[in-house]
């Protein structure tokens, strides 16, 4: 085991102070970053763990721990979300500004049938 990964305890802990618990899945995920006068950039990933208040996914481009992107989780479900950490290409991203429409959506991907 490397220095830099939980033991299974710190683990358990550590995801005991979630507010929404995380379900393992494999679906594709999409950054779409827009800038003022540039053209919208698209960068392809797979999510491997999700819940109602962010993601974990490995991105094929490295964004930045604090940029703030737009996600589609599933065909038409769009969320903000922010960089919060950074290893690699693996991300862990935090939603921000979701609607409950959004919620509900978040909600019902993190449903087994859905994953």
């Amino acid at each position: 085991m490397s220095n830099n990964s939980l033991s299974d305890s710190n683990l358990a802990q550590f995801s005991s102070r979630r507010r929404f618990p995380r379900v393992e899945v494999n679906r594709p995920v999409t950054a779409i970053l827009y800038w003022e006068s540039s053209p919208t950039v698209l960068i392809p990933g797979r999510c491997h763990s999700l819940s109602e208040s962010g993601l974990g996914a490995t991105m094929s481009q490295q964004l930045r721990v604090g940029e703030v992107v737009n996600l589609e989780v599933a065909h038409g479900v769009r969320v903000y979300a922010e960089v919060r950490n950074l290893s690699g290409f693996a991300h862990g991203f935090e939603f921000v500004l979701v609607r409950e429409n959004q919620r509900a959506a978040l909600r019902r991907l993190c449903q087994p049938r859905f994953s």
